[in-house]
């Protein structure tokens, strides 16, 4: 999911590099699972969002500061087809982004996190709205 934390106050930077190296990442069954419970923990919060009324901490805007961009582009995402958005990522990530130049193991890591985990939120998101119609109710069924 994609998280963003405003805080109040001052923010330190660290001096030195901070590396994460977790070594069951290193497996594909244990990637895939976890990748298959973060799709549903995405679909649901994509549909409280779509569905949440009232005021933003920041105001959308395509040419404002980078959270006001990212926001803008949160909100086209959401206007987007199912189905389709994961193909158009993807061709993003791996062609306008020059994913390609990452060889195999770029191929393998556009094609499942960037088409694959974006096709699972998208089907996950489309069985809740099967499920039921209320976005607000769809959406805490995916947390049961």
């Amino acid at each position: 999911m994609d998280h963003h934390f405003y805080i109040k106050g001052r923010a330190a930077k660290l001096r030195g590099d901070l590396v994460e190296a977790n070594l069951k990442e290193d497996e594909i069954s244990f990637w895939v699972e976890k990748h298959n419970r973060y799709a549903v923990l995405h679909a649901r919060e994509e549909l409280i969002k779509r569905t949440a009324d009232g005021p933003r901490p920041i105001q959308p805007a395509l040419l404002g500061d980078p959270d006001q961009r990212t926001l803008f582009l949160k909100l086209l995402w959401y206007r987007l087809p199912l189905y389709l958005r994961p193909f158009l990522y993807f061709v993003y990530r791996y062609f306008f982004r020059l994913g390609f130049l990452d060889g195999k193991q770029g191929l393998i890591f556009h094609v499942l996190q960037g088409f694959w985990y974006r096709l699972l939120v998208d089907i996950n998101i489309d069985q809740a709205r099967a499920a039921n119609s209320d976005g607000a109710a769809t959406a805490r069924k995916l947390n049961a």
